[in-house]
């Protein structure tokens, strides 16, 4: 660590002093402590004797220090506006946009740490709404989520006697080593009207979701397969729905789309952990009660293809769609 310490307003008050009182160079280094070059410099970058001033010393001493700082990366007026793009319009969290950075082999290399201090420092140099507004941390994605515990609700859902058990399930399902193997359940809107019907590949995450006029078993069997016969041949192995009784038309599904389906054990959602996952993410658009009917089909897909295309950790920063489709694409 350097032993040099910067003059402080106090020192330069004690030099100007010494000057009117006729100390020399010495008897002013010896009084701040400091070595007599110090005192030397400092007088000669400020006027010398006869024109020093604290104020002009101090001001600039202020402005020399700013100068030699290393620039903040967010200072840059690009960065900052992609980091805020992907915040406030795609929903990313600061990891996504790091770790997406650096996959892509972008010409921007920054830490998720730097832009947390971003935000917080001065909210990215966005302008506050108004007073007391928290702005771009409101932004930031919500982590963790209320559940049930296991045992404290009385189950009377998804009595299906002859369904076919989740435990029979192929291991290329239960490893994620194949696309294909898709985890199904619904997303409700307000009650008694329209939902979303909700179709994750295990393998790439790649998310599908349709909306029916009401969460019951005919229209969900429509919406999966409406959702899943329109894929290649080779993308629809299996399906593991949630247990309600909205896809009690199992064995329709199944004779239409030539896939097998099978069925998690009851209080389980961590069977269908993909599809829980996701129905997560949707309720940051979409939170409980609201009224899907408002929204337009456009709009809902719009917000899919977010989804789709966000970056995951858990798939090595690919996205969804890159790993289902198998093609990179060019985000950042």
């Amino acid at each position: 660590m350097s032993p040099y310490k910067h003059l402080t307003l106090n020192d330069r008050e004690t030099i100007l002093v010494g000057i009117h009182t006729g100390l020399t160079q010495q008897q002013i280094a010896d009084r701040i402590d400091r070595s007599k070059g110090t005192i030397s410099r400092e007088l000669k970058r400020n006027g010398g004797r006869e024109s020093y001033s604290v104020q002009a010393a101090q001001t600039g001493y202020e402005q020399r220090r700013l100068k030699s700082r290393r620039p903040r990366l967010l200072d840059r007026p690009e960065l900052q506006r992609l980091v805020v793009t992907y915040i406030v319009d795609q929903h990313w969290s600061p990891e996504q946009i790091s770790a997406r950075l650096r996959f892509e082999h972008s010409g921007w290399s920054i830490s998720y740490n730097t832009i947390y201090r971003g935000i917080y420092l001065n909210n990215l140099g966005e302008p506050l709404k108004s007073r007391g507004a928290r702005g771009i941390p409101r932004q930031l994605r919500h982590r963790g989520k209320t559940r049930k515990v296991k045992g404290t609700v009385n189950e009377r859902r998804g009595r299906f006697n002859d369904a076919p058990s989740i435990h029979d399930r192929p291991a290329s399902a239960e490893n994620r080593t194949r696309v294909g193997h898709w985890e199904g359940d619904t997303v409700r809107g307000k009650v008694g009207k329209a939902g979303l019907v909700t179709l994750v590949d295990r393998r790439s995450r790649y998310l599908i979701a349709e909306r029916v006029p009401k969460v019951n078993s005919s229209f969900v069997a429509k919406a999966v397969i409406a959702g899943l016969s329109v894929l290649p041949n080779g993308r629809v192995r299996t399906l593991t729905p949630d247990r309600g009784t909205e896809f009690a038309k199992y064995a329709e599904i199944e004779s239409v789309l030539k896939a097998s389906l099978y069925f998690p054990d009851p209080h389980a959602p961590q069977q269908r952990g993909s599809n829980e996952n996701t129905n997560g993410l949707i309720r940051e658009y979409f939170p409980r009660n609201t009224d899907l009917d408002l929204l337009t089909g456009q709009e809902i897909r719009d917000f899919i293809d977010q989804l789709n295309n966000r970056p995951r950790k858990v798939l090595g920063w690919k996205t969804p769609s890159e790993v289902f489709f198998g093609k990179k694409l060019h985000l950042i």
